[in-house]
């Protein structure tokens, strides 16, 4: 994977259906150089269909109770 620049969407904060709206749109702009860190509340049961319908990969790096982040690149 290399480096890859770092693009944080914190959306922990915001209400249905704005984190999947937010993380969308990040998706759909997402750089060969870039990497997005997801940080949510919850893990996004919505969010993996997208991810792999535009052929991208993701890794898990956070799931507690209250904290989920994950790592979503090309």
């Amino acid at each position: 994977m290399g480096t890859k620049k770092e693009i944080i969407l914190d959306v922990s904060e915001l209400e249905a259906p704005y984190p999947l709206v937010e993380a969308i749109n990040a998706l759909n702009s997402l750089q060969d150089e870039e990497v997005l860190i997801f940080r949510h509340r919850m893990n996004p049961q919505m969010l993996f269909q997208n991810i792999l319908a535009l052929g991208l990969h993701y890794e898990i790096t956070k799931e507690d109770e209250n904290e989920f982040e994950m790592r979503i690149y090309k």
